[in-house]
């Protein structure tokens, strides 16, 4: 009878350890999907939260920096594409009326014009839909673009390469090199 007893509280012991490791795992499961849970809102709200704590490099002379910018928007390095000698004005008017519907943002740097008594754009950035941006200056434009987007930014440089501007195309060519022009005598 006494061996039945012992048998019987080592069977009791047994089960009262089993139970507590089953109780002990399931409180450091629990804990370690706690953190887990944790670590994930602290990493959404520092996402959601993200501030630029140096902004030196985002601006540049007058205005932004436009290759920073699409790095700080888009969080990726951009393909740029250089147009350069257009007239601003008709540019501009084709990118807000062929990009209406993917524009999400515009910033201007803008100067008043006390003798015309008007606001005139030096500098106009674009944000638009499939990380692309657009930059256009008083004479230039910048197309900034992801890898897989290099179509577009072609055929949007053609359409732009028609708005030449009329200081350009009356500009004396130069040729520097061998051959020597009278006026370089």
């Amino acid at each position: 009878m006494f061996s039945y007893c012992i048998v019987i509280i080592i069977i009791c012991l047994l089960i009262l350890v089993i139970e507590g490791n089953r109780r002990m795992e399931r409180k450091t499961n629990n804990e370690s999907q706690d953190k887990t849970e944790i670590n994930r809102r602290c990493e959404m709200k520092w996402f959601l939260r993200r501030k630029i704590t140096n902004a030196g490099p985002l601006f540049s002379g007058h205005f932004l920096d436009v290759k920073v910018f699409y790095i700080v928007e888009f969080d990726r390095v951009p393909c740029v594409q250089f147009i350069s000698e257009l007239d601003a004005a008709e540019a501009y008017s084709y990118i807000a009326d062929v990009f209406k519907t993917d524009i999400t943002n515009t910033y201007q740097h803008c100067y008043f014009d006390q003798a015309e008594q008007k606001s005139f754009f030096n500098n106009t950035v674009f944000v638009l839909t499939g990380n692309r941006m657009i930059e256009l200056g008083a004479n230039y434009c910048h197309l900034l673009h992801g890898p897989e987007s290099y179509a577009w930014a072609n055929r949007v440089v053609k359409k732009l390469a028609e708005f030449q501007s009329a200081a350009s195309s009356s500009a004396q060519v130069q040729v520097v090199g061998f051959a020597r022009q009278p006026e370089m005598n």
